[in-house]
C-alpha cells in the first residue's frame, strides 16, 4: 500500500467526498479516484458505498480507516515533537474563531503572540462556532475560540471566560432610560436575531424556550455588525454580546439593558480530542489562558 494512496483514502474517508479531498491534496478527482481503485484492487475489497448519496465507508473500509488514522496521527505526533525540539517556535498554526470572538476579543491575544512569535505563520478561519468545531475535527483548524458549548464527541473544549449579552435599543427609544428588564417584557417590541445556526442564536432560544417567552421576531441577520446598525436606524431590538457594543453606548448611539432570565455565555477553546500539539499550538494556547481566562466580558 503506498503512503499516497492511503492519504487519499484517509481524506475522503473523512470528508466523506472525493472532491473535499481531491481539493485538500491539490490533486484532481480522476487522480484521487485512480489511486482508491489501485488500493481497492489491491486489498480485494470495496472501501467505499457508492451507491448511497452520501459516500460511505464499507466494513473494510472501516477496518482500514481505523489503522490509517493511527498512522498519521502517529505521523502528526511525530512532526509535532520534532517542531518543539527547536528552541524558537515557529510552523504553521491555523485559528478558528467567530465574529464576535474574532472581532472583539482575539486581536489582543493576535497582537501579542505576533510580538512574541514571529517565526509562526498564522491563519484565520472566521466561521460560526457549531462550523469551527468541524473543522478542528477534521484537523483543518488547530485550535478554536469559540462559543460553547459546541457538543462535537471529536472536540474536547476548554472553558475560558463569561461573555454577558445585554438588549440593545436606540437611546431615544421609550426604553432608552430603562437599565435592566426582564427577558420576557421584551415581546411587545420587534426583536432582530442572528440567523439559525449559530451557538449565540441556540442559547437565545434556548433561554426564551425556558421562560416561556415568545418574541415578535422581525429579521433573521448575519451577524452582530449588522444587528447593531439596524438598532441604529430603528429597525427592532436585539439581544448581542456586551463586549459588542461598547464602543457605541459610550458614543450615545446605542443603549444596552441587562436582560433578567438570560444567563451568561461562556467562550472557551476547544482542540481535537488525542491530537498532539504543536509547539506553536502550545504557545497560543498558554497565552489565551494568561489573558483570557476567568475575564468577563
Amino acid at each position: 500500500m503506498d503512503l499516497h494512496q492511503l492519504r487519499g483514502f484517509y481524506e475522503i474517508a473523512r470528508t466523506r467526498s472525493f472532491t473535499r479531498a481531491a481539493d485538500k491534496l491539490f490533486l484532481s478527482q480522476p487522480a484521487i479516484s485512480l489511486q482508491i481503485k489501485a488500493l481497492e484492487d489491491e486489498l480485494g475489497k470495496a472501501l467505499f458505498d457508492r451507491k448511497r448519496r452520501e459516500i460511505r465507508l464499507t466494513e473494510a473500509g472501516e477496518v482500514l480507516f481505523k489503522y490509517v488514522q493511527q498512522i498519521f496521527d502517529g505521523l502528526e505526533d511525530a512532526r509535532n515533537e520534532i517542531a518543539a525540539l527547536d528552541k524558537d517556535v515557529s510552523g504553521r498554526l491555523v485559528v478558528g474563531t467567530s465574529d464576535t470572538n474574532c472581532t472583539y476579543i482575539l486581536p489582543d491575544v493576535l497582537e501579542e503572540f505576533r510580538r512574541c512569535h514571529p517565526g509562526v505563520d498564522l491563519d484565520i478561519r472566521n466561521r460560526i462556532s457549531p462550523e469551527i468545531a468541524n473543522l478542528v475535527a477534521t484537523d483543518e483548524v488547530d485550535i478554536g475560540l469559540v462559543t460553547l458549548p459546541v457538543r462535537h464527541r471529536d472536540v474536547q473544549e476548554h472553558s475560558l471566560l463569561e461573555r454577558q449579552d445585554v438588549l440593545i435599543c436606540r437611546p431615544d427609544h421609550r426604553l432608552g432610560g430603562r437599565k435592566r428588564m426582564r427577558l420576557a417584557d421584551i415581546t411587545p417590541f420587534p426583536l432582530l436575531v442572528l440567523e439559525r445556526g449559530s451557538t449565540s442564536r441556540q442559547l437565545l432560544d434556548a433561554a426564551l424556550v425556558k421562560g416561556h417567552v415568545c418574541p415578535l421576531i422581525a429579521m433573521e441577520l448575519g451577524g452582530i455588525e449588522v444587528l447593531k446598525r439596524f438598532v441604529e436606524i430603528g429597525l427592532g431590538l436585539a439581544v448581542v454580546p456586551q463586549v459588542a457594543i461598547a464602543a457605541e453606548v459610550e458614543r450615545g448611539q446605542l443603549h444596552a439593558i441587562r436582560l433578567t432570565g438570560l444567563p451568561a455565555s461562556r467562550v472557551g477553546w476547544i482542540e481535537r480530542r488525542g491530537r498532539m500539539r504543536s509547539a506553536a499550538a502550545s504557545a497560543f494556547i498558554e497565552l489565551i489562558e494568561a489573558q483570557l481566562a476567568n475575564r468577563k466580558v
